[in-house]
């Protein structure tokens, strides 16, 4: 079976991320009684693994408007003034206020669907493009969890 370069690369890059970050996410885990790729695999899908702008220049892999717990700024992202996104200092900060200011909606939601359930719920993400959300969200974020499980074990 032939894979591509390019889909290799994405898989070295969607391991690479899970590997660098799983630690840092093993203490908000564990505070909201989730698995850690319940966590990793919100960051991914938000960052794009990571390679996203806003993930890459402000350290926000949550995609958290401002203000934020324990942001050390903000800016508007490149194609939209009307909002600002918070800028972290590292990873671990952006995880931790992830947790400050949505942990409560999903504290103990293990299960993959429920955790985004609970995520649109509470407007984290809409689900719809239209309003600023993403189409699908639910369905994608599930996929991009079972994913990153698969991942953690690579």
């Amino acid at each position: 079976m032939y894979i591509s370069s390019s889909l290799r690369l994405n898989s070295y890059d969607a391991v690479s991320f899970v590997k660098a970050f799983e630690k840092e996410c093993v203490d908000v885990a564990a505070r909201l009684n989730v698995p850690i790729e319940n966590i990793l695999g919100l960051a991914a899908q938000e960052s794009q693994y990571g390679k996203g702008r806003i993930a890459r220049d402000l350290k926000n892999y949550f995609s958290m408007h401002a203000p934020a717990p324990l942001q050390i700024g903000s800016e508007h992202p490149k194609e939209n003034r009307k909002i600002k996104v918070a800028k972290f200092s590292r990873f671990r900060d952006c995880a931790e206020s992830f947790e400050r200011r949505f942990g409560h909606a999903v504290k103990g939601k293990a299960d993959p669907l429920v955790f985004a359930q609970a995520l649109v719920a509470v407007r984290f993400n809409t689900g719809r493009a239209e309003d600023g959300g993403r189409a699908n969200f639910i369905p994608y974020l599930v996929d991009i969890i079972r994913a990153v499980k698969g991942r953690l074990s690579c």
